[in-house]
């Protein structure tokens, strides 16, 4: 039986259906590349190569929507009909991949820690468990399940920075800001092209609020992360919120327009930081042009396929509905999430407790209803981490409180919310804008 270059065994690979696949994991690891399209060249000369099957199946499950998650649930089948022949290793991902197309995400990540205890160096399970534990918001997890393996990796053994990255951003998850930083530089140290350990150190400079610094770190460096890198638009949304915190609208516009989202997403992730960001300029009152209609057409032609399948998605749909007034859009979503939150299990009861009154709030919110709106996103911040994103992108939900706060005439709680953002960030202009605002206009 072949082996990967970490040394782990793969049922069915040619020397060719190999050579793919350890292709297909570097194209995972560093966003550069197709690592479908190369595990398809795999099964064509190895149609029995059950781990490019399974492969297949995890790494588009990844992507966090429900037309992939069908794509998936096939490649798992492909897969399935190889079984008898696989070893624990691949039987095991074969009941991660199940549990994740049946909507259990805490099942298939303990399935894929099981793999990792007698596979520590199984790349795939890694980052698919590490992306997964990301979208559940269990940042514990971001940060130990990689703490776990670690001893097994070293320079020797290929793809070690790219496990340091990762580590870097459980370590910023979980607040340990100078650690994450000297993993995420260490990382860059070995592979200064590792997009994902730039966002892990950029994570930092944002909850520390070193706006300056992060955007010099990421000018500095964008030969490295940015051509033909399909997570490049995540680390131009950092920049652009960067440029946000200085007031410099104007460049947070330009960002969106080149970077983040210069046409039709092809992808739901990237739709997400196109939203998340005019949501952001919205609050701050900039005139954005036709660009949320834009998004809300995205976003409309998504809807039949797509709301209701995970929670953090279509709280970003809600987001483009209200700043576009499509109220009729905004009905059938929540009809979508309703539905879903009646559905047993982990992903229903998110969509009920987190999903349903966030997405409610902002439709209030963008109804001019601003008590209304804090009444149904107050309760659930601090607990929202359950249905994924990361503290940058979750502190959307705080700057709507106080936005709403400020609106609603309600001086205590604008300045209840702000006082915590300048504690945290003393050196963020935009916490001081909030709390002359908090504190100015409505003493007036």
């Amino acid at each position: 039986m072949k082996k990967d270059s970490r040394g782990i065994a793969l049922t069915g690979a040619s020397e060719l259906a190999l050579a793919r696949y350890e292709t297909a994991i570097e194209q995972f690891q560093t966003y550069v590349g197709d690592p479908i399209a190369t595990i398809d060249e795999a099964l064509l000369d190895a149609p029995s190569f059950v781990a490019g099957h399974l492969m297949k199946a995890l790494v588009l499950y990844t992507l966090a929507e429900r037309r992939f998650a069908a794509m998936a649930g096939e490649a798992l089948d492909a897969a399935r009909a190889h079984a008898s022949s696989a070893n624990d290793r691949e039987r095991g991902l074969l009941a991660a991949g199940d549990a994740l197309v049946d909507g259990r995400w805490d099942d298939a990540c303990a399935a894929l820690d099981r793999v990792l205890a007698n596979a520590p160096r199984d790349a795939l399970a890694l980052q698919v468990a590490h992306l997964m534990d990301f979208y559940r918001g269990d940042a514990l997890n971001l940060r130990n399940r990689v703490s776990r393996v670690m001893p097994h990796w070293d320079a020797s053994v290929p793809g070690h920075s790219y496990v340091l990255g990762m580590h870097a951003f459980g370590l910023e998850e979980m607040n340990q800001y100078p650690e994450a930083e000297a993993a995420a530089l260490r990382a860059l140290s070995l592979q200064p092209k590792d997009g994902w350990a730039v966002h892990a150190a950029v994570h930092v400079m944002e909850m520390q609020g070193r706006i300056d610094e992060g955007v010099a770190f990421l000018r500095t460096r964008e030969a490295d992360w940015a051509p033909d890198n399909a997570f490049a638009f995540h680390n131009f949304w950092h920049l652009a919120l960067f440029c946000m915190d200085g007031a410099r609208y104007q460049d947070a516009l330009a960002l969106w327009d080149r970077h983040v989202h210069p046409e039709p997403a092809a992808y739901i992730l990237s739709l997400v930081d196109a939203t998340a960001l005019l949501w952001r300029l919205h609050l701050e009152g900039v005139d954005v042009g036709d660009r949320v209609m834009r998004i809300a057409d995205d976003w409309e032609l998504r809807l039949p396929q797509e709301a209701g399948f995970y929670a953090f998605n279509d709280v970003h749909a809600a987001m483009a509905f209200a700043m576009a007034g499509r109220d009729d859009a905004m009905l059938e979503l929540d009809a979508h999430m309703a539905d879903a939150a009646r559905v047993a299990g982990p992903q229903g009861k998110i969509t009920a407790e987190v999903g349903v009154p966030i997405a409610r709030g902002l439709a209030s919110f963008a109804r001019g209803r601003y008590a209304e709106s804090i009444d149904a996103i107050g309760p659930v911040r601090d607990t929202a981490h359950r249905f994924g994103g990361s503290h940058a992108q979750r502190d959307l939900l705080t700057l709507t409180l106080i936005e709403g706060a400020i609106r609603a005439g309600d001086g205590a709680r604008a300045r209840h919310y702000t006082a915590e953002r300048r504690m945290h960030k003393p050196a963020s202009a935009w916490g001081e804008r909030l709390w002359k605002r908090a504190g100015a206009e409505l003493s007036t």
